[in-house]
């Protein structure tokens, strides 16, 4: 079965690939906080960023990757984006319970419009979007964020953390666009694990999770909980190389544009497959009309801007 002449490039492939890493991880990542209820955060992206680290000196030792080790001079180009990225993926897991932040994930959907508006308004780039594209961009924004809310509730907290989770997610993924230039997806891996994990000890001397996730394992884990939780550090591997890789071939628009179709997507396939808890939450007939809604406006945007190669939207300075 050949792929439609849109999704054959090697940007769109990029793309699909990425897509298909965060819903698996997703999906495992939800089911063990929510089904398992195993609710350490910080140690599930702290362990994360350790299997990566490991994997890569791991072959680099054994001579199957030629990279150069790490070096403060290098990593301190990717330091203040892994940060960013680092607090902005702790509270998108954290929120991932549902309970105390019903309206996380909704405001988080709005990171394509707050991609393109740090790109244009903070490191003064912009983007060659006509109306059309960008009422589009709209309208993926919104609809998608309509898509996943199944509780039409207002929370103060659950706005202003799923705000700032956004801005730092798409002020990060500006800053690896920018640095992919230089560095490869591999290397920018590398780096960004390196620092990251850094983040994630410091955070749990804080935190002080490790102890209480450690009890979990030794009182309350079985079989399946191993199994998901060792995939889980696996699937590291993948999200973060196939994040790079599509932010690189991309552009950081386009690869939030691909994770809002990706986390509609995810939201109503878990909901059918009872994959991960709801609460007593179903979506109803705005959900369902804003899914469509969603992949319509993502197909007319790629449609409109990549009919022929779905080449990457490219960013001109000022």
């Amino acid at each position: 079965m050949r792929l439609p002449p849109m999704m054959q490039s090697p940007a769109a492939k990029s793309a699909l690939i990425f897509a298909g890493a965060s819903f698996i991880t997703g999906i495992i990542a939800k089911i063990l906080i929510t089904k398992m209820f195993f609710d350490y955060p910080i140690v599930i992206l702290m362990l994360q960023m350790a299997t990566v680290l490991f994997s890569i000196e791991l072959l680099r030792v054994f001579g199957v990757l030629k990279l150069a080790p790490y070096t403060f001079d290098k990593g301190r180009h990717l330091f203040l984006s892994s940060i960013l990225m680092s607090i902005s993926s702790w509270l998108s897991v954290s929120a991932y319970e549902g309970i105390g932040l019903p309206l996380f994930d909704p405001v988080k959907r709005l990171t394509p419009l707050l991609v393109l508006g740090v790109s244009t308004f903070i490191y003064r780039k912009q983007q060659r979007l006509d109306r059309n594209a960008l009422i589009a961009l709209v309208g993926i924004s919104f609809l998608s964020s309509i898509a996943v809310n199944f509780e039409l509730t207002m929370g103060r907290f659950s706005l202003f953390y799923g705000l700032i989770a956004g801005l730092l997610h798409a002020a990060a993924f500006v800053q690896f666009e920018s640095l992919s230039d230089t560095f490869s997806p591999l290397e920018m891996m590398y780096m960004h694990s390196f620092n990251s994990l850094v983040v994630f000890l410091l955070a749990d001397i804080v935190q002080d999770e490790i102890r209480d996730a450690f009890m979990y394992v030794m009182t309350s884990s079985s079989k399946t909980f191993v199994f998901l939780f060792i995939f889980l550090m696996v699937l590291g591997l993948a999200i973060q190389y196939t994040t790079f890789h599509c932010i690189g071939t991309n552009g950081a628009l386009v690869t939030s544009i691909v994770a809002n179709g990706r986390a509609v997507f995810q939201v109503m396939f878990a909901y059918y497959t009872s994959s991960y808890l709801f609460y007593d939450l179903y979506p109803g007939l705005i959900n369902w009309m804003s899914f469509l809604g969603t992949a319509g406006s993502i197909y007319y945007f790629f449609q409109k801007y990549d009919l022929d190669q779905w080449k990457p939207i490219p960013f001109t300075k000022c």
